[in-house]
């Protein structure tokens, strides 16, 4: 199966993006030439600041690419043209609006469309950010391991039964179903002219350090990383841990995930495949816990080794295949939570903890 490696040319749509930033810096590591794809001249202008100051010997491996709107027909066509590979973490902008079409057409047609561009050149291999929730919502589906042969039908059912009624997350969830599907059913239909195989990865929660250094606050984080810094850190935390949302999830840091794009890339294993990217089921008392351990936060909350790491029944990625085609060391809870630790101290966002 086709795949390329250094000094090869890829392109990284969402490229300022929490998972697409340091996948760029970690291409252009690996000597790679990179372009990314942003929104405005503006983001271009600002990314392309920041891989100065922080690759400055490969700045000029670097080119960045506006795409104002990633669903638009033919969007990614220039900057597609003359890769050899496309990392593609962009998804449109979260609806305001409670139509599921507002949900799941930009998603579908955002996804597709990067393969349209590149069925017309040359690239080989084309890495797709997924997500778990293409595979079960994990605040409804039933406990037990789940696996990349399975699909999140139950979201989609319950859009088509309840429409707009349906709740948010639940449309997010059959988005992201409805277009990895669409990816994988645009290759089939075009597999005689396609000169690249496509690999989907499916992140769980994606934890763990910036990589964008310009973020004035941590009210400038993105979902994920907000999410867990209000949980663990933020002085209004919910002051119960049962009240902390939610109770059980599934976690991944975002540099294994960064490494396993970026292998997808390189390994002929992967072409074709579906493949989850998580660590493990934790709850909020297990990072809690690691800062004990650690003796990282004084101020922060203690709990009892004893039941902290003990889960109550929940749904498991099974991340075996990660494993297995790249050969992974995942990063632990204790990693993790070390390394966000230090770099939200660095921004002077845990001052109040710190005491």
């Amino acid at each position: 199966m086709p795949t390329i490696s250094p000094p090869a040319t890829v392109l990284v749509t969402g490229a300022n993006g929490y998972i697409g930033l340091w996948v760029v810096l970690e291409l252009l590591v690996r000597g790679y030439i990179v372009r990314g794809a942003v929104r405005s001249a503006s983001k271009v202008d600002v990314l392309a600041e920041l891989v100065a100051r922080k690759q400055p010997e490969a700045r000029h491996r670097f080119k960045g690419y506006v795409v104002p709107d990633i669903t638009a027909p033919g969007a990614f066509d220039e900057a597609v043209k003359g890769a050899d590979g496309v990392v593609h973490t962009a998804s449109p902008v979260s609806p305001p609006v409670d139509d599921p079409e507002a949900f799941i057409k930009p998603a579908v047609e955002g996804t597709v469309g990067i393969l349209g561009s590149a069925l017309k050149t040359d690239v080989r291999r084309i890495v797709v950010v997924s997500s778990i929730a293409a595979i079960a919502s994990g605040t409804v589906a039933s406990p037990g391991v789940y696996t990349e042969e399975q699909w999140n039908d139950q979201a989609i059912r319950t859009v088509q039964e309840q429409g707009k009624d349906a709740p948010r997350i639940i449309k997010y969830n059959a988005s992201k179903a409805l277009a990895e599907r669409a990816a994988w059913a645009f290759l089939e239909e075009h597999k005689a002219e396609a000169k690249f195989d496509l690999c989907m990865i499916n992140p769980s929660w994606v934890f763990g350090p910036m990589a964008d250094d310009t973020l004035p606050s941590p009210s400038a984080l993105p979902a994920t990383p907000s999410h867990f810094y209000n949980m663990i850190f933020a002085a209004d935390r919910p002051a119960a841990l049962s009240d902390r949302e939610p109770q059980c999830l599934n976690y991944v840091d975002v540099r294994d995930v960064t490494e396993m794009l970026i292998r997808a890339l390189e390994v002929p294993e992967a072409g074709g495949e579906r493949i989850v990217a998580n660590t493990q089921a934790v709850k909020w008392e297990e990072w809690l816990l690691a800062n004990q351990e650690l003796k990282l936060l004084p101020s922060l909350e203690t709990v009892d080794p004893a039941t902290a790491k003990q889960l109550p029944p929940h749904v498991f990625y099974a991340n075996d295949k990660s494993k297995r085609i790249f050969g992974i060391e995942l990063r632990t809870v204790r990693d993790t939570f070390k390394d966000t630790v230090e770099d939200f101290k660095s921004r002077g966002w845990l001052k109040h903890l710190e005491a």
